[in-house]
Formats: C-alpha cells, structure tokens, sequence
C-alpha cells in the first residue's frame, strides 16, 4: 500500500477573483493572475497508480514512501514570484525545495527531494547537460539525467508584471535521488527519472500559471543522439 496525500495529485479547486488575492504577492491585477486555488500538497501528491507515483517507486526500489511538503502550493509560488523579481537574468536564483519523498522499505535508506528555480538564458541559448549526463528533448523543454539526479530546463510565460522578466530566464526543475545502489549501468533509470522530473514540474508549470503551458503535452522521452553518457 502506498502513501498519498488525501486531496489527490490534481486537486484544484475554483477561488472566486477576490479570494484569489490572498495567494498572490500583490494585489489583483497588478502581478501574477492565478485562477484557481492550489491545495497545500499540490506539488507532492500522486494518487496510487498515476505515472509519476508508478515511476517514484521504481526510481527508488520500493513498496512504498512517505512525501513531505516542504513548500505549500502557495507559498511556492510567492517564493519563485519574488525571486524572478530580483533581477534572475543574472543570475540562477536560490532553489525553492518543495517535496521529498522517504523510502519505506527495509534498513535501506533513500529519498528523492525536488527543487525549482529561474535559470538565465546566456545570450538566448539554454544551458548545457552536465558532463557525463544523458541528454533529452521533450518538446519545448530540454532534460538531462544521470544515476543521482536529473534536470529539466522550460520557458515559462508568466502573467501580467512578471511577463518582461520571465523572458529573460527559463524555470529549472531539479531532483537527486539517494536510492540504493543497482548492478550495472542503467539507461532505463534514467529515463524514469526524466519521465518523472517532467509530470512533476508539470504541476509547477501550473502553480505558477505559466501561460505558454509549456509542459501540458504527455512527455516522451527520447534521449538526444549523442548527447550524453552511453
């Protein structure tokens, strides 16, 4: 049996527009414009038998995990709306940790923890797979993978005042994984990875209401020839 979180991996409720002033940083109208209400776990929750819950337990070799939401929904997305306003375009912001999730089984200790922050883009280029690491395209967005961790890198189009900086930069998705160690190179692993990292900053796409939608299709993931370790 696996453990989830009671409000579901989905779980958003419609916030009628004066409510909806209360999870931004400014007042309506003047900043980001979210539409709905993002329950606290929003960003951690996986219902038994999604993808993303079927790939976490493979990824880390268990039965079961235990999540832990270290940034409610909200409280992410005014951490990542006050940092694209501190001039990011110079800089990769400090990372916002927002889940980690606790390997169950047996005396065999893991944990895969998740974090986002804005990357610049250098002189309108994305940023390089770390040496050694398997290269991926996934539509719009550009991932890398290897044994430990995994990245992904997209456009996001945020609304309203925070439209002009979000151009300069792209959102970064990251995850290590402390799991225990398995014979032999594994390719398959790192595929999960990236499939995994994808649909969960998928729900960070949606938090911060990224306009461009840029992770809405499901990810296929292909690794680029000859980019990255064989």
């Amino acid at each position: 049996m696996s453990i989830t979180s009671r409000h579901g991996s989905r779980s958003l409720r419609l916030l009628a527009a004066a409510g909806a002033c209360a999870f931004t940083l400014t007042a309506c109208g003047s900043s980001a414009e979210p539409s709905a209400e993002l329950a606290d776990d929003f960003l951690c929750a996986m219902e038994a038998k999604s993808p993303e819950h079927e790939q976490l337990l493979r990824i880390m070799r268990a039965d079961t995990y235990t999540p832990q939401v270290d940034h409610r929904a909200p409280r992410f997305v005014e951490g990542m709306q006050i940092n694209l306003r501190g001039e990011p375009e110079y800089r990769v912001t400090p990372s916002i940790r927002a889940c980690v999730f606790f390997r169950n089984n047996g005396r065999e200790a893991g944990q895969t923890t998740l974090t986002y922050a804005w990357e610049p883009l250098v002189d309108g280029q994305k940023p390089a797979s770390p040496a050694g690491a398997r290269s991926y395209r996934l539509g719009g967005a550009t991932g890398w993978s290897h044994d430990s961790a995994t990245g992904l890198v997209v456009r996001c189009d945020m609304p309203g005042a925070l439209e002009a900086p979000s151009k300069n930069v792209l959102l970064r998705a990251d995850a290590s994984f402390i799991v225990p160690p398995a014979p032999g190179h594994d390719h398959g692993t790192q595929d999960r990875q990236m499939d995994f990292v994808y649909r969960m900053a998928r729900r960070a796409t949606e938090a911060l209401g990224c306009a461009n939608k840029p992770l809405e299709k499901e990810p296929v993931v292909e690794p680029v020839a000859g980019g990255g370790a064989s």
